[in-house]
């Protein structure tokens, strides 16, 4: 067996690990790198779309590998047809750092995950924006069609046809499926995303564990335990583990986390608004609790809604325990106090400044807005009965609702890149206009270096491959 780590590698993420064995070739994840990306681009210079997959090449952001690439890409790049070369994709949970990068990947590789994971990806590419989010489904580049004029039009995604399925292969667990000469089975672990795993490969030459990324302390830690548990019962030969806190030593907890919280909102006397990572669910089920701790009621952001309504079952509570919150989109008729806007909404609804997602979620099948939408006002005429999720990216919604004595807990990572610095001291200004205090409260996503050591004892390889981590001589 041959292993290549094509990225990950003295990084944070990034992962793209090549696995070859008696002509099968998989790809254990195949994320984004943001540490190389950060380095060339940024909000406002990215990739050029219109040169296919020449900038990634040149900065070293994808592998240069035959055969794995989008057809449209490589024809619009002049090069010739390539016969695929791999034989599929695992992915372990749905991070830009683990899985954003399969928009370049062929249509016809298939990709491995479990349905959360799956879910979450679709969701991503429904409500994302920028050249690159074709995740679940494709749709050719750089591709024509005659119209009913007999010229030339740019194929797009509204083209008939158009759009394709990529070849998902949904995963159980702990029920291994064979790829080539290759049997791979997926085993969840607690992190901060649903459906995140790790795997087992199985092989004549040995077995190889791969972590994906790992914690031992949220809502989900039985599952890391079961991981280890399994892991160690194959006579591991390879192990491909995560070490993002091999050099740290305190542990974090999600419960202590919801203490903090729960207390914080406690001793408000006015609004509370909470910054977290949106797909983290451990983290957004942590405020839901504190919220009902405190007999409060938790807004959430139309995105936030999206992924809970779309996970369905998976989802840690239901959209009819909360409220959403409904911002103002384009020209905001929804919000004019204008003379003549009933007369402009008979021909124009406010609806149609809101795009398709967001028209589903908010009026549904039967045109009737859902109960529980919530506007800037009630926020503002009932300061003390919400907790609301709020992000840099929507923070200007603030000079509407005009908060009193309320405060900012602050529960995802400190910045780890200039640009996260920037808009960190940017936030701070928002902040100190509105007089909002700031606090924090934050578990990581990641295992602490304790953690790690003893689940590499337990697990016992022959061979230890760091990965996801800046520190790999620690190991």
């Amino acid at each position: 067996m041959e292993i290549k780590c094509l990225g990950g590698v003295k990084e944070i993420g990034g992962n793209k690990i090549l696995v070859e064995h008696k002509g099968t070739r998989i790809f254990l994840d195949f994320g984004m790198s943001f540490n190389q990306y950060l380095k060339y681009f940024s909000e406002y210079l990215n990739p050029r779309k219109s040169r296919g997959l020449k900038d990634f090449f040149e900065l070293n952001l994808l592998p240069d590998i035959e055969g794995i690439y989008r057809e449209d890409y490589l024809y619009h790049m002049g090069l010739p047809d390539e016969k695929r070369s791999i034989n599929g994709v695992f992915l372990s949970h749905a991070h830009a750092d683990h899985a954003q990068y399969i928009h370049f990947l062929r249509k016809d590789i298939p990709i491995y995950c479990n349905k959360a994971t799956y879910l979450i990806l679709k969701v991503i590419e429904e409500t994302g924006v920028g050249s690159f989010s074709d995740l679940i489904t494709m749709c050719d580049s750089f591709t024509f069609y005659r119209n009913t004029k007999d010229t030339l039009s740019k194929v797009n995604r509204k083209t008939k046809g158009s759009v394709k399925n990529r070849r998902f292969v949904i995963m159980e667990p702990e029920k291994p499926v064979e790829i080539g000469s290759l049997k791979l089975e997926m085993l969840p672990v607690d992190h901060s995303l649903p459906g995140a795993s790790g795997c087992i490969v199985y092989s004549d030459e040995g077995n190889l564990v791969y972590t994906g990324d790992i914690r031992f302390h949220g809502y989900n830690e039985d599952k890391s335990k079961r991981f280890v548990e399994k892991a160690s019962s194959v006579n591991t030969r390879w192990m491909i583990c995560e070490g993002t806190r091999i050099d740290k030593t305190d542990k974090d907890s999600e419960e202590n986390v919801k203490k903090k919280i729960s207390s914080l909102i406690s001793e408000s006397k006015g609004m509370v608004f909470v910054e977290h990572p949106i797909r983290d669910l451990d983290r957004v089920t942590t405020i839901f609790k504190a919220t009902k701790e405190n007999n409060r009621t938790f807004v959430v952001t139309l995105k936030q809604a999206y992924l809970i309504e779309s996970l369905g079952k998976l989802s840690p509570f239901n959209l009819d325990d909360v409220k959403i919150l409904l911002l103002p989109r384009e020209w905001g008729l929804i919000y004019s106090r204008r003379e003549d806007l009933n007369l402009i909404t008979k021909e124009f609804h406010p609806k149609k400044e809101y795009k398709k997602w967001e028209r589903d979620l908010i009026w549904g099948e039967n045109n009737n807005q859902i109960e529980n939408a919530i506007t800037y006002e009630e926020l503002r005429e009932n300061p003390t009965k919400y907790v609301i999720s709020m992000n840099m990216w929507e923070i200007n919604q603030l000079i509407d609702i005009k908060p009193k004595n309320a405060i900012w807990i602050k529960s995802s990572c400190e910045p780890f890149s200039d640009e996260m610095m920037i808009d960190e001291e940017r936030k701070d200004h928002w902040l100190k206009h509105f007089n909002i205090r700031k606090f924090s409260a934050h578990a990581s996503g990641h295992a602490s270096g304790d953690e790690i050591k003893q689940m590499i004892k337990k697990i016992n390889p022959e061979e230890l491959i760091p990965i996801h981590t800046e520190h790999p001589e620690m190991f």
